[in-house]
């Protein structure tokens, strides 16, 4: 059995995961079945991923050591279990979209058996409109949204009529963990990372200063720790809630445009005005406001190692600011000066920033403290890069991929939107009993888009 040490982040998230608050990131793809397509058609995907199929990484690893999955180890494993990964539910039909959230809410609150590979796939049946669903689950240690997109691009076609896909499973670099180094490559490698982790400390402390500097003289530079509490401050338990709504990535583009900002400025505006509506609601808008935790990729194009690779900013929504434009203004000033930050960091800088950053809050939820965790941040945020062509599964056209992450104590809310050809997709994930009525953020979102295009519209006019 191969035995491989795992990065800080990456330990980092097998460290603080609980029953409470499981830390699987999650994809829900919506498909359409051809005309043709016999009743069978989704227990035959399954049937099809029986056999001798050896599993790739990232789905051949396993926390090391089942009773402590804490440890910072993973092991390489041969093969799996097909029918624990791998599970057929049936909705009643014609299932619609409260009863298909119902179940995806159910299965993103379990946690992953520690001693198998840390995925799922559930395959669900039952949909209206000839549909079905797949929702894949697979733990933040083994991979994070980029990769886990690219094995998705690798798994699907742009060939309706194409020969049947492989697994999911199978689809990859072949993945193998190094057999153990000699003693004199291992030194080698030692005091390499050494002088690395030297060089990163070096920039992480400038960052620091820089961070508090700017601060200090009231530039635009937005901190961990600085978020206020709302409704929904406080340990959360592990019901899970989702809702997504889906845009025209041109009606997206067209605002930025408008309004000389960036796509991403109105992605955070997007989600930051939702969550205002929705305090609003709670008569709970805070005199400062909510800030984003987000993830920026840091893998070129050709990176598909196992883990997570990112950096993490930190970006004012400007909540409390009434006027939508304003808003946006200021989104886009704090994303722009937080990501410039960001890019002075080298590679090693980069594998530790995101532990540094979250430090105080990733001991805290070691240790269980639950609600006495600090906040880094309002809510997690990402943006990742989808498919720009039409896909297909067996012949299934895939209709829409959405998002579903990792809410936390204090942080119950996670919002992260792909693209899909023309389209995006936000989708939420909350701690249910936190926010009850994840529907009335998902609204907020269309709301938000309606408020920014009366505000342009009005400019232009005057």
């Amino acid at each position: 059995m191969s035995i491989k040490a795992i990065s800080p982040l990456d330990a980092a998230f097998l460290l603080i995961e609980s029953d409470d608050m499981p830390w699987h990131a999650a994809l829900l793809m919506l498909f359409t079945l051809p005309d043709d397509a016999a009743a069978s058609f989704v227990p035959d995907l399954v049937d099809r991923m029986r056999g001798p199929h050896k599993p790739v990484s990232p789905f051949n690893l396993a926390p090391a050591y089942a009773k402590m999955p804490q440890l910072p180890f993973v092991r390489e494993v041969d093969t799996i279990d097909v029918d624990h990964h791998v599970v057929v539910h049936s909705l009643p039909r014609p299932g619609g979209e409260d009863e298909l959230n119902s179940v995806i809410g159910e299965l993103h609150s379990r946690r992953l058996d520690p001693s198998r590979p840390l995925w799922e796939l559930h395959l669900i049946e039952g949909l209206a409109d000839n549909r079905f669903a797949a929702f894949i689950k697979i733990h933040h240690s083994l991979a994070d949204g980029v990769t886990g997109m690219r094995r998705l691009l690798q798994w699907l076609t742009p060939n309706p009529a194409a020969d049947p896909c492989s697994p999911l499973f199978t689809v990859g670099p072949s993945g193998r963990i190094e057999a153990p180094a000699t003693p004199r490559r291992g030194l080698r490698t030692a005091r390499k990372q050494l002088a690395a982790r030297a060089t990163a400390g070096h920039e992480l402390s400038r960052t620091i200063y820089e961070m508090m500097r700017r601060t200090y003289a009231g530039q635009a530079l937005t901190v961990p720790y600085r978020t206020p509490k709302t409704v929904w401050h406080g340990r959360i338990d592990s019901d899970r809630s989702i809702a997504y709504t889906q845009f025209e990535l041109s009606r997206l583009k067209a605002l930025a445009d408008a309004t000389d900002t960036k796509f991403s400025d109105i992605a955070f505006y997007t989600c930051g005005s939702a969550l205002r509506t929705y305090l609003a609601e709670h008569a709970d808008v805070p005199s400062t406001p909510l800030t984003a935790g987000v993830p920026m990729s840091t893998r070129d194009e050709n990176d598909d190692r196992p883990g997570s690779a990112f950096g993490f900013i930190t970006v004012d929504l400007a909540t409390n600011i009434a006027d939508p434009i304003e808003r946006l203004q200021t989104i886009a000033r704090s994303n722009a000066t937080a990501t410039e930050q960001l890019s002075h960091l080298s590679e090693p800088g980069l594998v530790l920033q995101p532990v540094l950053a979250n430090g105080p809050m990733i001991a805290a939820l070691a240790l269980r403290f639950g609600k006495r965790t600090p906040a880094a941040f309002g809510l997690v945020m990402s943006n990742i890069p989808g498919p720009k062509v039409q896909l297909y599964l067996d012949g299934a056209r895939l209709d829409a991929l959405v998002p579903v992450s990792v809410p936390m104590h204090n942080s119950p809310v996670n919002m992260t939107c792909i693209g899909h050809g023309d389209k995006i997709t936000f989708g939420i994930a909350v701690a249910t009993r936190k926010v009850p009525d994840v529907g009335h953020i998902a609204a907020g979102l269309e709301k938000a888009i309606v408020d920014l295009e009366r505000q342009v519209a009005a400019r232009k006019a005057a």
